[in-house]
């Protein structure tokens, strides 16, 4: 107790709370500007829901003139996506969803469909043709990068990241 009491116990204490105070705000400044890039990752979000909901009418119209097994693959895809939660496992899900999605028009218009089914499936390949447009044009991967390259990648962030454990921003590649 005695050395508290002390300059040098003042001294030691205030470094203490001097260091504690930088790396507590570092971790909570840090983190909120990661949070606000990655909250730009919801217009991305959408996007893959709608091409859910695409996919969706593809086993739909898919179901009346394919076997099951045609269309297992796109469900699985489907499935993996609507489940995933991070951002770059999202990308890996949604560029398989896809290519299962192709494969299976692929196949429906080698089949013999009726007027309604063959606009139906041409308006699937166009929407989901969009919907990638739409996908690659979006401005979150270049948010990401710049907080990744400009923020952590600066010093004092680089270093104070590192200390309060802050992580990148995930990309959507």
């Amino acid at each position: 107790m005695k050395f508290l009491k002390s300059y040098t116990g003042g001294m030691v204490v205030l470094a203490v709370v001097i260091v504690l105070s930088v790396l507590l705000g570092s971790h909570r400044s840090l983190v909120s500007e990661r949070a606000r890039v990655e909250e730009q990752f919801a217009s991305i979000a959408g996007d893959l829901q709608d091409c859910l909901d695409i996919t969706a009418n593809i086993v739909t119209v898919g179901a009346r003139y394919l076997e099951e097994d045609a269309l297992a693959a796109l469900r699985d895809s489907r499935e993996a996506l609507g489940q995933r939660q991070g951002i770059a496992d999202s990308y890996t899900d949604y560029t398989q969803l896809q290519a299962e999605a192709a494969a299976v028009l692929d196949e429906l218009e080698a089949c013999d469909l009726t007027d309604k089914d063959s606009r139906y499936v041409r308006g699937f390949r166009t929407d989901l043709a969009s919907e990638a447009d739409t996908i690659a044009r979006d401005g979150y991967n270049d948010a990401a990068e710049r907080f990744n390259d400009e923020v952590l990648g600066a010093f004092p962030a680089s270093l104070l990241s590192r200390l309060t454990f802050v992580g990148s921003a995930e990309l959507f590649a």
